[in-house]
């Protein structure tokens, strides 16, 4: 009898430890005069919807979170309807610096990842913005385009590479952790207008562990995708189940845009919608 006594008590225990899942705190900082007593929320996707599970107020440039989560997830630190920041909700400290040049944050495993995620993919696309911008000058200062235009198509195309693979690596790196399902949501908000089984979704899928296919968004992706793919070869009367179920509505700005000021990064943020 005392042997099942000492039994229950330990699953008991054990029962009690897990049930706590993640505790997480943030610490943060901002040197953006606009930011002061505004409401900083931290949002999470459910039901392909973002919700609120925190907030707090900037005081004097600094703000905090702590809490628990029932699991390691993905959410967002949101400003308004302007600005938002992806994080991992994970163990530990997680420290934000939001500053006029730059953002950063990190201090856990996870979110230490998604930042150099970001700030590499920041970096590719101002490298793209650099060749636009080498296109106009060059067109201004009357050189031959015949020869400009096919030397930066050639370098837009190295950076695009440069892109899907750092892209694609990343997911397949995190096939088993938040970081893989993501970044594949990320993505494929800001580059696809529905779910679509495009040659990369396929390629990726077929190196995915089920882990990956079992989560939530990407296994609503991957279905409102073959239900779009059936009605276009005719093998579904109508779209409507489709159009019912909206996409989630997160795509954050970049870094760059967070640290923009508040009425211009409105208005790219809005733009981008």
């Amino acid at each position: 009898m005392n042997k099942y006594s000492s039994l229950f008590t330990l699953l008991s225990i054990v029962w009690v430890l897990t049930s706590c899942g993640i505790s997480y705190n943030i610490e943060g900082s901002s040197d953006i005069s606009g930011l002061d007593s505004r409401m900083m929320y931290i949002k999470t996707m459910k039901n392909n919807e973002l919700k609120d599970i925190d907030s707090t107020e900037v005081v004097h440039g600094k703000f905090g979170f702590s809490g628990n989560t029932d699991s390691v997830r993905i959410a967002y630190l949101v400003v308004g309807d302007a600005n938002s920041l992806p994080i991992v909700l994970e163990s530990g400290d997680i420290n934000v610096k939001i500053n006029k040049s730059r953002v950063e944050w990190g201090g856990t495993p996870l979110n230490d990842k998604l930042y150099r995620f970001v700030k590499t993919l920041d970096s590719l696309d101002v490298m793209k913005e650099d060749l636009d911008h080498e296109y106009n000058l060059a067109f201004m200062d009357g050189e031959d385009m015949n020869e400009v235009i096919p030397k930066l198509s050639r370098q837009y195309q190295q950076i695009n590479m440069s892109i899907d693979t750092l892209v694609t690596q990343s997911i397949e790196e995190n096939f088993d952790n938040i970081l893989g399902p993501g970044i594949f949501m990320l993505i494929t908000q800001q580059t696809q207008r529905y779910p679509e089984m495009s040659p990369w979704i396929v390629q990726i899928m077929s190196k995915a562990t089920s882990s990956f296919k079992e989560d939530p968004y990407v296994r609503w992706f991957l279905q409102q995708a073959q239900y779009i793919q059936n009605v276009q070869n005719g093998l579904e009367n109508s779209p409507a189940s489709a159009q019912g179920t909206a996409q989630p509505e997160a795509t954050p700005p970049t870094p760059n845009e967070l640290a923009a000021p508040a009425d211009s990064a409105a208005a790219d943020t809005t733009a981008r919608k």
